[in-house]
């Protein structure tokens, strides 16, 4: 009997401790004091309560135990890292289950010293719950009969909660067993179960240990070791065509989801406070929205969570940047029972709802071990002439054109992506030769796209427009992303284009979607990407003079233009006989006639090759213009002259060796509208040597000569009168000398 009361005391004693989550509030047999009850109690309530209340702990330390609620106050400091100790805090959203185990009368015969079947430990009615992480009764206990369940109560934000004698509830006295069914998610353990006594010892007598009252209205002081993790968001940008990642991206947004028990997530907005989510500070301190936002360096760090299943959710992005929004992934992590950042798996999210509207998917890979990866693409987008920002052809000509997109590796997400290319039609004109080609990621081979399969493509019909405009398939072409997508097509120079130092603008776009699986409507149009190229003509002519500079424009002076073959620019036949020129073939001359026209100075294999351009002849004011060539080696060669004038003995050179410089402006970040302009014309400077170049025809001069009279002519008179005279004269000084010879 006294082995039993020494139980008891103990009991009662250790239900009021304020023990560590992983110590019982319940002492076993044998253990805390050892004082001997007064037998036949004297109770004078029929009733009772039991108020818990409920602190996060991470210390050792434990204060009084008397079972008043006084003990609040003398509760020890928890030590704080990097600061000062402070008080326990209270928790709330710990649930307790309050079961009676024995009645009044068994307790009072168990004080008395009757022979009463007593627990040994909880363990004798509880167990472990690995879904809640708390404690429930286990098999034998649910089916006995002597346990009555009592109620399930929450403690609120003071981390309190009373049972009996709240809202005309009845706690009747006997030996009660408290379990933690469940704990708020910064519990790292739940405390293990523990019996209170209602009543119980108030206050211990002398040294003989005599009971001199009763506590029927018990506090105990129950606590969890908590913990709060840490989540880590890293922005990474990748632009296709490159293999670097850009860490400075600043201005991205994001909100922090948690998964609720029944599937359902909630937005987290603030920290935990008192073991409730969304109950304390902001998560970022500058922005009471509950958006985190990236900083310099890209990154996002929130802290103070709580254990369990999260997801980060992309909002919003800097447009200035031009990267595609992806909402419609959600990138799920885990915070452990100790507070660490761990990935999930797929059993986390499976039967989960999707946090957002536009989330299609989880992805459970994002996190790398220390933080979640957030990877934004975007595409690359430039027009070129023949690998040239810039070029020269002859009017006539076919300018080569090649559209290079670089596709990003989300593109099959995408509701817009086009290519569309627009020039003036005076000066350009695109001709039916569009090809599009794909190359995959990581091979070398194109493969040739089929229009109404992998794109549609239509031609531009405005006034005064030439064009087309390429909408592609994003689903059809998702095998290609991450490579390249070519498109090529000439467009013919026309005889309205721009002669000189100012060049033929053209310039295409690429238009994507800002953001994954949305439908861009007119309120949020797509980025474009606005790209330039320039193609230049020019031109030489002459000034036509006689006898000096100062002299009268001749009229009717015919020249022909020859060009020397570029074996690099020239397209050349097969051959080797003529070229393709503004527009048309032109025969190259024999090495025999082209030093007849003193174009070479022999006929050697070695000598330079040519070929007529186009005739040329003087108007009135004596100029003629070669308008549209391109760059090269030019020589003009007199056919007919004014009458009068000789012709000239050797050709004229009209060179065209213009070094231009086309002038862009400066590349920028996408605007408010969404436009990237990377190549934007504003000028040329063209350099003839150190010479600025402005256009200045050849002036050529003409002399007079000595001309052969035309037969019949005055000029056949007067040498004939001549001869018939020089003959008489001649007749008679020989028939002088011959009279002086006979004297």
């Amino acid at each position: 009997m006294k082995k039993a009361k020494r139980f008891l005391t103990g009991l009662l004693s250790a239900a009021l401790a304020l023990s560590l989550c992983a110590m019982p509030a319940m002492a076993e047999e044998g253990s805390g004091a050892t004082t001997t009850p007064t037998a036949n109690p004297v109770w004078t309530e029929t009733e009772g309560s039991i108020t818990i209340h409920k602190y996060e702990w991470n210390n050792t330390e434990r204060g009084p135990a008397t079972g008043e609620e006084e003990d609040k106050n003398h509760l020890p400091s928890k030590t704080v890292e990097g600061g000062e100790d402070e008080k326990p805090t209270p928790l709330a959203g710990a649930t307790f289950t309050v079961y009676q185990v024995k009645s009044a009368d068994q307790l009072k015969d168990y004080y008395n010293g009757k022979a009463v079947t007593w627990p040994t430990s909880w363990r004798d009615y509880a167990e472990k719950d690995a879904t809640t992480g708390g404690y429930k009764l286990n098999s034998k206990a649910s089916s006995g009969p002597s346990v009555i369940k009592v109620g399930s109560k929450t403690t609120d934000v003071n981390g309190i909660v009373q049972f009996g004698k709240v809202q005309e509830e009845v706690l009747h006295l006997g030996l009660y067993l408290v379990l933690e069914t469940e704990t708020p998610d910064s519990v790292k353990t739940a405390c293990e179960p523990f019996f209170v006594s209602v009543p119980m010892t108030k206050v211990l007598g002398d040294t003989n240990g005599g009971l001199t009252d009763w506590l029927y209205d018990v506090h105990v002081f129950p606590k969890n070791s908590t913990a709060y993790g840490q989540a880590d968001l890293q922005k990474v940008g990748k632009q296709s065509g490159t293999d670097e990642e850009v860490l400075t991206m600043q201005g991205y947004k994001f909100k922090l989801y948690k998964k609720n028990d029944d599937g359902t997530w909630t937005w987290i907005e603030k920290k935990p406070a008192n073991g409730v989510d969304n109950a304390g500070e902001w998560l970022d301190a500058a922005n009471e929205t509950g958006v985190l936002t990236t900083g310099p360096e890209g990154k996002i760090s929130v802290s103070g969570l709580t254990k369990g299943v999260y997801a980060f959710v992309e909002t919003g992005v800097n447009a200035e940047d031009g990267y595609i929004l992806d909402s419609g992934i959600a990138y799920v992590f885990k915070i452990s029972d100790n507070g660490e950042m761990v990935a999930a798996t797929e059993a986390d999210v499976e039967g989960a709802k999707k946090p957002e509207e536009n989330v299609k998917s989880f992805d459970t890979t994002a996190f790398n071990e220390t933080e979640v990866k957030v990877k934004n693409y975007k595409p690359d987008f430039k027009k070129e002439i023949t690998g040239k920002k810039d070029a020269d052809y002859g009017i006539g000509d076919d300018v080569p054109y090649t559209l290079t997109v670089n596709v990003p590796e989300n593109v099959a997400k995408l509701k817009t992506f086009t290519v569309s290319d627009e020039m003036n039609s005076d000066q350009l004109v695109v001709n039916n030769d569009i090809v599009v080609k794909g190359v995959k990621v990581g091979e070398a081979v194109e493969k040739k796209f089929e229009e109404g399969t992998e794109y549609t493509l239509t031609p531009t019909t405005d006034t005064g427009k030439s064009g087309f405009t390429i909408a592609f398939d994003t689903k059809k072409i998702a095998e290609y992303a991450g490579g390249t997508i070519t498109i090529t097509y000439t467009a013919k120079l026309q005889d309205k284009a721009s002669v000189g130092e100012v060049g033929n603008v053209n310039s295409a776009d690429l238009k994507y979607s800002k953001k994954t699986d949305i439908k861009t409507t007119e309120e949020d149009p797509p980025y474009d990407i606005h790209d330039e190229a320039v193609v230049y003509t020019f031109k030489t002519g002459i000034l036509k003079k006689g006898d000096s500079a100062d002299g009268e424009p001749l009229e009717n002076v015919e020249f022909t233009l020859y060009k020397k073959v570029d074996p690099q620019k020239d397209k050349i036949n097969e051959a080797g006989t003529a070229v393709t020129f503004m527009g048309a073939d032109k025969t190259i001359l024999t090495p025999a006639e082209a030093k007849a026209k003193k174009l070479n100075v022999t006929d050697g294999e070695n000598e330079p090759k040519w070929f007529a351009v186009m005739p040329l002849k003087t108007g009135k004011d004596g100029k003629a213009v070669a308008n549209g060539l391109p760059n090269g080696e030019y020589k003009l060669v007199e056919t007919k002259t004014h009458e009068g004038y000789n012709l000239l003995t050797e050709p004229v050179d009209a060179n065209l060796t213009l070094d231009y410089t086309t002038k862009w402006d400066d590349t920028k970040t996408f605007d408010e509208t969404g436009k990237l302009i990377k190549h934007d014309y504003n000028t040329t400077k063209v350099m003839n040597g150190d010479t600025e170049y402005k256009y200045a025809e050849i002036v050529i001069i003409n002399r007079k000569g000595f001309n052969l009279p035309t037969t019949g002519g005055f000029g056949t008179l007067l040498f004939s009168g001549i001869g018939v005279l020089l003959v008489v004269a001649g007749v008679g000084v020989l028939l002088s000398l011959k009279k002086k010879n006979r004297a």
